[in-house]
């Protein structure tokens, strides 16, 4: 993936995108993600939290040990209907999850982490938590810079006739042609696709103003 030095992505952002010491305490009403109200409180804003998979253990539910943002490795509990067996085959060591609207939750053992409830709200991105956040930052460039072709860096020019294509899946990288574009799936975009595929369902949402719950 290109390197990016002048556009900090989405998923860098600190607010939306905490790492685990900086999600709401559950039975809390944080104000940096809720408005309180005089019968209940309602979020100002969506949030989510992103970490590592690092392991996973469990005999009658799937826990989920993951490292977030400023190295912390807590523990992902799947508390829905079928114990997290069907996000089971998914969960791979390396991998990113999404953790919409997470928490911080007491468990029995004295333990903190995070509870999920609803398996709407929680997905495995197939990349690491580095990458996905690499991913972000070239979305965020992507948008503020010309386009180029991903593999020999000839930019698009409509005068000539220079017309790029996007890559059909991610539809962030861009070729000249269809040599550049097996050159580049060979020399890395084969990774980094799935991880701009991830960034950009981040990246195509409104974090800041909230009007309903989004789910995955």
């Amino acid at each position: 993936m290109p390197q990016t030095n002048t556009s900090k992505g989405l998923l860098r952002n600190s607010v939306n995108f905490p790492a685990f010491s900086g999600l709401p305490y559950e039975h809390d009403v944080d104000s940096t993600y809720y408005n309180e109200g005089p019968y209940r409180s309602a979020p100002r804003q969506h949030w989510c939290f992103l970490g590592e998979i690092v392991g996973s253990y469990g005999l009658c539910r799937v826990l989920l040990r993951v490292k977030d943002k400023d190295g912390q490795v807590v523990t992902i509990g799947l508390y829905t209907d079928d114990r997290g067996q069907a996000l089971a085959p998914q969960i791979k060591e390396g991998h990113t999850v999404a953790v919409l609207y997470g928490e911080q939750h007491s468990f029995l053992d004295m333990t903190v982490g995070i509870r999920v409830e609803e398996a709407s709200v929680i997905r495995i991105i197939p990349c690491s938590l580095d990458q996905l956040l690499k991913a972000s930052d070239e979305v965020a460039a992507r948008n503020s810079q010309p386009k180029c072709c991903g593999s020999c860096g000839k930019e698009e020019n409509t005068s000539d006739n220079t017309h790029l294509r996007l890559c059909t899946r991610c539809k962030q990288a861009s070729y000249c042609g269809e040599v550049c574009q097996k050159k580049a799936w060979v020399d890395g975009h084969k990774v980094d696709c799935k991880a701009l595929v991830g960034a950009q369902w981040f990246a195509a949402r409104n974090w800041g103003t909230f009007r309903g719950y989004l789910d995955f």
